[in-house]
């Protein structure tokens, strides 16, 4: 596939190049190419505020001729998932269901930290309804399609569908976004940049609207891996400190890729991505990881994300469920019938499985796999729902074992095709495994291998 974004990105990964690139001028171009195109059917931004962020970019860059010292992220722009709250804004979730809720009075603190480390709002994403689906349709504002297809017609894939789309085609610096089985990562892979998921923790989820309350996390979509780390690194105070590692890099590759279900065209790319890494020095080996599979497993005979997003929905469903994107409903619905011992009894098998996977990686930084296992599908494909929820389950089903395993990870792009290279770390190595994806990022920009 040929790509069609718009090389807007800022590839600087130092806060005063922000400023000097002409922040305000590059936000014209950004939006003057957003204005040309059509979006019917595929809105990316529910809510803008394209205005005042043009204002506010011309208050940074007059500071920036001055003496003074300008937060870490001033010139960048950034854009926030419709299920993070937004003040001013109606924190729809992407439903129709939310969508004459009340603004939100404040902003969640992830946002409220962004905001305050000098990044400029720009606009509220869609998303999956609810956060829950993996493709990134929505019926009610419109699916969202990758930029590397010419054909305007395959998925940008979910449910962070309108983050991954503006930050592909340069209309937003960074996106913030949640991450339950793979929300990141699965739509950067689609479109071609980067997904950031970290570990449980790392960022505050206050202001945050759940689908699962044991897997859920938010996370970062950037152009690149530099940009990644840059905002990271003024969420958390962290990593400053963590240079990129040199190619003394030890990573394993899961000994079931062969029954993970891959495309021909994903597992072949991914081939050649294990031989450019190792070309360039980068120990890998094929090692048994059980736990990775039993993790999903787990999750999947335990309920527990549909035993948690009935929770979370069980009243609106009761008086509104005629208003719920007819699939979403009815698989919210579907968690009522779990068993509470079922739940309680997967909860607990799952963190035996982390100790386990824990024992299975040692002596290695972490594991690679492709980040989906097949290419974007065509929106026409997936109006039949047993395709849908078919497609669904397999787009997630190698981006799902860190939401389960409680572990890092980060999709790389791999050339301008919709494929990437995820990458997981080992428990808590955030720093480490942004350091070590630093590396391998341009080592597989490149590729070009036609899909």
């Amino acid at each position: 596939m040929n790509t069609d974004v718009s090389p807007l990105h800022i590839q600087q990964d130092h806060a005063e190049s922000h400023i000097s690139a002409n922040a305000p001028a590059r936000l014209d171009r950004a939006l003057a190419d957003y204005a040309a195109r059509d979006w019917t059917d595929q809105a990316i931004f529910l809510n803008e505020r394209f205005e005042a962020a043009r204002a506010e970019l011309g208050h940074w860059q007059a500071l920036s001729r001055t003496s003074r010292e300008l937060p870490p992220l001033a010139g960048l722009t950034m854009t926030v998932k419709a299920c993070f709250d937004t003040a001013g804004w109606v924190s729809s979730c992407g439903s129709r269901v939310l969508q004459h809720a009340k603004p939100a009075m404040r902003s969640a603190a992830l946002v409220h930290k962004l905001r305050m480390a000098g990044a400029t709002l720009l606009a509220q994403t869609n998303m999956t309804e609810f956060a829950y689906g993996a493709l990134g349709v929505n019926t009610r504002f419109g699916t969202p399609r990758t930029p590397l297809d010419p054909t305007g017609t395959r998925i940008a894939g979910g449910s962070s569908s309108g983050a991954a789309v503006a930050v592909a085609r340069g209309y937003g610096d960074v996106a913030v976004c949640s991450d339950t089985s793979g929300s990141a990562r699965i739509p950067a892979a689609f479109c071609g940049v980067v997904g950031f998921k970290p570990s449980r923790a790392r960022y505050d989820t206050q202001g945050m609207h759940w689908l699962s309350t044991s897997f859920d996390v938010p996370g970062l979509i950037c152009p690149t891996v530099g940009l990644c780390r840059q905002v990271d690194r003024a969420i958390t105070g962290c990593g400053a400190d963590v240079p990129s590692p040199p190619l003394a890099i030890r990573l394993a590759v899961p000994g079931t890729l062969s029954d993970m279900g891959l495309d021909e065209d994903v597992h072949a790319l991914f081939r050649t991505c294990r031989d450019v890494l190792t070309a360039a020095g980068v120990t890998i080996h094929e090692i048994p990881l059980d736990s990775l599979m039993d993790s999903a497993r787990i999750a999947a005979e335990g309920g527990i994300i549909g035993a948690e997003a009935y929770a979370l929905h069980r009243h609106r469903l009761a008086t509104d469920f005629d208003g719920y994107d007819p699939v979403v409903g009815k698989r919210l619905l579907a968690g009522r019938e779990n068993p509470a011992y079922r739940y309680v009894d997967a909860l607990q098998a799952l963190s035996a499985c982390r100790d386990r996977f824990d024992r299975e990686i040692t002596g290695y930084d972490g594991f690679l796999l492709p980040t989906v296992p097949i290419l974007p599908p065509a929106v026409a494909e997936l109006r039949d729902e047993a395709t849908y929820l078919r497609l669904n389950r397999r787009a997630f089903s190698l981006t799902e074992f860190a939401n389960r395993l409680d572990l890092p990870g980060i999709s790389l792009p791999v050339g301008k095709l919709p494929v990437g290279l995820m990458l997981t770390g080992i428990r808590g190595g955030d720093d480490a495994l942004l350091a070590m994806a630093s590396v391998l990022e341009p080592l597989v920009s490149n590729l070009q291998q036609p899909v």
